[in-house]
């Protein structure tokens, strides 16, 4: 699966939402570097900023995620916590989370 552009998230099907958040939850947990992906070109944060963007939508959407995913620190049922992430607060993140061309 790939991750859509952040500016296309609200574009996206409810199904497709759902789809992107359980990707970016395996990305995040077990699915951590285990592949080859462009996501991981980035600071993991980064990933993180991005799952934010799709929870919101979700949220807007009148649905709920599970808070716990809300947290940078965490990685996942299976995963739990990593308490050597940093915080969201703790890195600038920029508005456009992909690299220009």
């Amino acid at each position: 699966m790939i991750l859509c552009h952040q500016e296309d998230i609200q574009k996206l099907t409810t199904q497709e939402l759902f789809q992107q958040h359980n990707y970016i939850c395996y990305l995040r947990g077990d699915g951590w570097q285990k592949e080859q992906h462009y996501v991981f070109d980035y600071p993991y944060l980064y990933l993180y900023a991005f799952h934010m963007h799709v929870i919101k939508e979700i949220e807007q959407r009148g649905y709920s995620v599970d808070p716990l995913w809300k947290d940078s620190c965490f990685r996942g049922i299976h995963r739990g916590y990593e308490i050597s992430m940093l915080t969201y607060d703790d890195l600038d993140i920029p508005i456009h989370l992909y690299k220009e061309n």
